[in-house]
């Protein structure tokens, strides 16, 4: 029955890293086609992460233990999604710095609950997913670089490997080391944004 469950759970994973890589393949085309462009996609990006923070956010509730200092932080970071506009690049610098606060402080706590170990690894995808999305836009927006496809294949390609081998490792097993399992999609983000995004 575990294993049943941990092959489910594997495969939603799976699923999500996959469509991560089709979203910020998204993002990037987006910021490609200029400022205005691009923090359009920032307002979508933001309401799109509200949206999914204000589900797990619910999940959380709905749970037998309440968890309240949880629950702040979420509610700290539907704040910051909610904020206005960016309409200047120095106005989404600002609104970059304290939603990336703001999210450490919910894997922070999200993270030191037992009991939350495992959401966390669907929910370390949404926000890798995100933070990666806004260092895109932030290079477009602060740059005006928009040649970053040069790389992207490449590790593209090696996240799809890492993807299919992640998957076939721990559908073998019979019990999950989550902290194994969180630093794998953690050094799994790393080769991503490293093929999205272009340090000067």
């Amino acid at each position: 029955m575990k294993t049943t469950q941990n092959t489910h759970f594997i495969d939603k994973v799976v699923d999500a890293l996959k469509k991560t890589s089709i979203e910020l393949e998204e993002i990037q085309v987006k910021a490609a086609l200029g400022k205005a462009e691009a923090q359009d996609k920032y307002e979508e990006l933001k309401k799109k992460f509200n949206l999914y923070i204000h589900d797990n956010e619910l999940r959380v509730k709905k749970g037998k233990e309440k968890a309240d200092e949880i629950h702040a932080k979420f509610d700290e970071l539907r704040v910051q999604l909610a904020l206005g506009k960016a309409e200047t690049t120095e106005k989404f610098n600002e609104q970059k710095k304290q939603l990336l606060q703001s999210l450490h402080d919910l894997e922070v706590k999200i993270k030191t609950n037992e009991k939350f170990k495992r959401m966390y690894a669907i929910a370390l995808i949404e926000i890798e997913q995100f933070k990666i999305g806004l260092e895109i836009l932030e290079e477009k927006l602060n740059l005006g670089n928009s040649d970053t496809k040069v790389s992207f294949e490449k590790g593209k390609k090696q996240f799809k490997q890492f993807v299919d081998d992640f998957k076939s490792k721990y559908t073998k097993k019979e019990e999950t080391k989550w902290e194994h399992f969180q630093g794998e999609i953690s050094e799994a983000f790393t080769h991503l944004k490293q093929a999205f995004v272009k340090k000067a």
